[in-house]
């Protein structure tokens, strides 16, 4: 598994998100896949591009966000509709 500065070094990615990885792969186990690397904040269709001939993810992919919970303090808020 890479570190932070390890990342860091990668197209796309600075320190702030290098450390944002690191978290979320402590918070929520391995990434598997691309698709469960996009999850993280930050990390969008540009920057998946740039890192797919850079990465390579062992084990099972992650199952989607949606049947996951985030980590505390990471909750993301409801939108609230205009009356």
């Amino acid at each position: 598994m890479a570190d932070a500065a390890t990342l860091d070094r990668l197209p796309g990615i600075g320190p702030a998100l290098a450390r944002r990885i690191v978290d979320d792969r402590a918070a929520r186990g391995a990434f598997g896949s691309l698709e469960a690397l996009g999850e993280v904040r930050g990390v969008g269709p540009r920057v998946l591009g740039r890192l797919a001939p850079h990465v390579v993810f062992s084990g099972p992919p992650r199952p989607p966000s949606s049947s996951v919970v985030p980590p505390a303090g990471r909750r993301r808020r409801a939108s609230r509709s205009a009356p």
